[in-house]
């Protein structure tokens, strides 16, 4: 099989431009993170969104490759056309991609990004009238810090909760479209079977009447006896016809 009709090498290539454009993403990322305010910036929090989905489709990508790879190392003799040094060079294709994966996840969901983004949730909650809660005193003002660090984390999970509950959203509005192809698919397939059926209720009262004909014809309302004179000339035919073109 060739390297342009071999599913691994199509899977690979689109894999291969989805991790050039999550280097790109990455970049985009790390520059906002440094230069904006995350918890305002919506130009951040869309970059952020969209990063993690192309991750995530991305690592989904790489688990059905690998299992592909995993499949022909289990059955050698199924893939005869894939030789050693070939399986060797896919293998190694996923190890590579693996590891690019695993580190720019690690960027993503590192504790300097977490820390960046809880200190500007912070400030933006300190930014806000009254936001020392009238405190006075210097332990009262660490109480607020205190409290402040809470709201900022608490901020944070929701917003995370938010965007998972947006990503469980399109996920199920994915599979009602599914489901309503379905049921388009089983309405047009129930269409055909009734339509099968009418046919084959036709065919069987023309076959009726067909034997009706002939019983009156041979004179007997035997249908084995029928079938067995219908039979019968369909063999006489085919040995006339042996005999005649043999």
């Amino acid at each position: 099989m060739s390297a342009a009709g071999d599913p691994f090498y199509v899977v690979k290539d689109e894999l291969s431009e989805k991790v050039s454009a999550l280097h790109s993403r990455h970049s985009t990322f790390k520059r906002l993170l440094e230069t904006t305010n995350t918890a305002t910036s919506a130009e951040f929090k869309e970059c952020r969104k969209a990063f993690a989905r192309e991750l995530k489709s991305a690592e989904k990508q790489m688990r059905d490759l690998t299992l592909t790879v995993d499949l022909v190392k289990n059955d050698r003799q199924q893939f005869p056309h894939i030789d050693d040094y070939e399986l060797e060079q896919r293998s190694a294709f996923i190890v590579k991609t693996k590891k690019v994966l695993s580190e720019i996840t690690a960027s993503f969901k590192s504790e300097g990004v977490k820390a960046k983004m809880v200190a500007d949730e912070r400030k933006e909650i300190e930014s806000r009238p009254a936001a020392n809660l009238g405190a006075t005193s210097s332990d009262q003002m660490e109480h607020t810090h205190f409290i402040h660090d809470q709201q900022a984390e608490a901020r944070m999970i929701i917003s995370q909760q938010d965007e998972d509950l947006e990503e469980l959203g399109q996920g199920v509005d994915r599979l009602h479209e599914m489901g309503q192809g379905i049921n388009e698919e089983l309405k047009q397939q129930n269409k055909m079977l009734n339509e099968l059926d009418r046919d084959l209720d036709e065919a069987a009262e023309k076959m009726n009447f067909v034997m009706g004909k002939l019983a009156k014809l041979l004179k007997t309302k035997d249908t084995c006896q029928i079938w067995t004179i219908i039979i019968l000339t369909l063999v006489l035919v085919l040995l006339i016809f042996l005999v005649i073109y043999t």
